[in-house]
């Protein structure tokens, strides 16, 4: 994680511990010239925080209540982010197991709900 995203995430977690940070292989344009800026997937408390940042920030806070459809599609190797409609980006590049983790922790916050 690089100094940038170090001090957005601890601006937008206020310091907490996050549950899970991953950085998934999807890339948006943040105002990189030549490449895409790694979009980054955070849980923490009750909300999934899906943030990226270079010249530009982008981030995206959606309850974990908004994502009880979420699933892992094995033919495109993406986490897809369901039914938030309130969210940019709905799908992510992540390896299986790091979409199970992110399933796992999604289900489990559902369940205690």
């Amino acid at each position: 994680m690089n100094p940038k995203e170090s001090a957005l995430l601890q601006e937008l977690t206020g310091g907490a511990e996050p549950k899970l940070l991953l950085r998934s292989r999807t890339r948006i344009d943040a105002g990189r010239w030549w490449r895409g800026t790694p979009v980054w997937l955070c849980i923490i408390g009750n909300e999934l925080l899906i943030f990226a940042v270079a010249r530009r920030r982008y981030v995206d806070r959606v309850a974990i209540e908004d994502c009880h459809a979420s699933f892992y599609s094995h033919a495109a190797g993406e986490l897809m982010i369901k039914p938030a409609e309130k969210i940019r980006i709905g799908s992510f590049a992540l390896t299986p197991r790091e979409a199970l983790s992110v399933l796992d922790l999604l289900v489990a916050h559902l369940q205690n709900a």
